[in-house]
């Protein structure tokens, strides 16, 4: 199932945000550029899969009202905070 999202695209780290069942997910997008450039041709707000991690858009297409869908890939945005501590 895809819930409809509204995405906050940060295009120099392809770090892509959205609000989802109540909570600020952050996921990342390797092609910024694309996906900055189709969500401003979107013919419907995007929609995301959290079970294949998708975001889905409804490009707008001659003859399509609800536009041509393309999907991107998400991936979880890599943490800053360091996985290993280094002891003393």
């Amino acid at each position: 199932m895809a819930y409809s999202v509204l995405p906050i695209l940060d295009r120099q780290t392809g770090q892509v945000q959205f609000k989802f069942q109540g909570q600020w997910l952050i996921r990342y997008v390797d092609d910024p550029g694309q996906l900055e450039h189709l969500l401003a041709r979107c013919a419907r707000r995007p929609l995301f899969n959290p079970d294949s991690s998708e975001l889905v858009l409804g490009v707008a297409t001659v003859g399509q009202s609800q536009g041509r869908s393309i999907a991107f890939s998400l991936a979880k945005f890599p943490s800053l905070k360091p996985l290993t501590k280094l002891g003393s």
